[in-house]
């Protein structure tokens, strides 16, 4: 069974002879309004309605061996309180767009779409080898071209409602590859089973960039949607069972709602309650923090922990793998305290000579302002950048007023002292290292 974005399938692709941008304005940093100035260039093709922002276009996604045993100590830490940790990437949109729509879009620049793939599809085997359950999303978008060409809108970054449904139930079939008795009614559903029952608009956050740099207005986008009432009940309740949590990004939770209908997608596909948390614009870890943070997890509210992020947040910025492994370890006897007044701007924490440190937590003043760059610096000289703060998008409710972040998986290198400088108006009320 095929479903059609009417919009998506009313556009053909365009060869390289036809590719004209909306404007020229697009490809140039100083043309564009200051609030889209770093998405430059942003590269755009009028024929097929492609856009692709320069954020979009990295080729490397498999991570460096720092960040590898972070993500296995995170995984760790969930296996020690038996709850399953599923992560979900939604793949590259130049991978799913393919080589002949970046060419065309392109020009004259040149991204490897073979080369991006490949590296997503390592990221996604090393995520795997964890011990995390890790589906992987470019195979699920490539394996059929109407899902292909379905899966991500065109003018917007985010996957379309087709996209979230093939997706939850590869996350279902993942899940029961790995643990089939966990959720009884689990990778049973096709997507040809799922019945059409509407359609969505997406306005489209690069056709914003269009409309500011070009005057163009463009409509909106338009994705089926489909009948996901749970089976077994009228009311689309379900019996008594395992549940899931769902810590998202935007994907999740865009315009601050499940516009795209992920968690109803998995709850469908696992035939199981899902409670999302999911936070929009509250970058990899926006949710999972928090969560993490309030017991839940140690309280095991839920039976699996699904972990979705995007493909834009780079495994090999290690900053949000340190804070949430920082705030998935247990406390520590503190080797060092300082409390500070609430005025000072920076401090520098020294380490006494042989203690072995494993984290560090920072009590900000202020929980609306929770924004630190930190500096460690080691024995043999060297120095690393960490930062350690919450963007401004995760709810003040949603939070607390430390913030924890590893100082394990340095290598062979101890800590000796740390410079944290506050950013972004942030204060320090007290500092313990651990």
């Amino acid at each position: 069974m095929k479903f059609h974005i009417p919009l998506i399938a009313s556009l053909m692709m365009a060869s390289t002879a036809q590719a004209a941008p909306y404007c020229t304005q697009l490809l140039n940093k100083e043309s564009l309004p200051k609030k889209y100035a770093k998405l430059a260039p942003v590269y755009s093709d009028e024929a097929s309605g492609w856009i692709f922002a320069q954020n979009q276009l990295r080729d490397r996604y498999d991570m460096k061996a720092p960040s590898l045993n972070l993500v296995q100590a995170i995984v760790g830490e969930f296996a020690k309180r038996d709850v399953p940790l599923a992560i979900v990437i939604a793949p590259p949109r130049p991978v799913i767009a393919g080589q002949d729509t970046l060419d065309a879009t392109m020009e004259q620049q040149v991204y490897n779409v073979a080369k991006a793939q490949s590296s997503f599809d390592t990221l996604i085997s090393q995520l795997a080898d964890t011990g995390a359950i890790v589906p992987n999303l470019a195979d699920v978008a490539l394996s059929d071209r109407s899902i292909r060409d379905e899966f991500y809108y065109r003018r917007d970054t985010h996957w379309t409602t087709v996209g979230s449904a093939v997706s939850a139930l590869a996350v279902a079939n993942a899940v029961n590859a790995t643990m089939p008795e966990l959720f009884p009614n689990d990778a049973t559903l096709a997507f040809a089973d799922l019945a059409a029952s509407g359609s969505i608009e997406e306005k489209g956050s690069l056709t914003k960039v269009v409309s500011k740099a070009c005057g163009t207005a463009l409509t909106p986008e338009t994705s089926v949607t489909f009948d996901l009432s749970r089976q077994g009940s009228l009311l689309g309740d379900a019996p008594e069972g395992p549940s899931i949590a769902l810590l998202g990004s935007s994907f999740s939770n865009r315009y601050k709602r499940d516009h795209y209908r992920f968690a109803d997608a998995l709850a469908r596909a696992f035939d199981a309650d899902v409670e999302n948390f999911s936070v929009s614009g509250g970058g990899p870890i926006g949710a999972i923090e928090p969560y993490v943070l309030s017991g839940a997890l140690d309280r095991k509210d839920h039976d699996l922990v699904i972990w979705e992020l995007p493909y834009t947040e780079s495994f090999n910025s290690p900053s949000f793998l340190r804070q949430l492994l920082g705030a998935l370890s247990e406390s520590r006897p503190a080797i060092t305290t300082v409390d500070l007044p609430a005025q000072a701007k920076s401090t520098v924490v020294k380490i006494a000579d042989g203690a072995v440190t494993s984290g560090i937590e920072i009590v900000a003043e202020d929980v609306a302002k929770q924004s630190f760059k930190l500096e460690v610096r080691f024995d043999n000289g060297s120095n690393a950048k960490v930062y350690l703060g919450r963007r401004n998008a995760v709810p003040i409710d949603m939070r607390v007023d430390s913030l924890r972040t590893s100082l394990s998986h340095f290598g062979e290198r101890t800590p000796v002292e740390i410079v944290i400088s506050p950013q972004k108006g942030a204060r320090i009320r007290h500092v313990t290292v651990f």
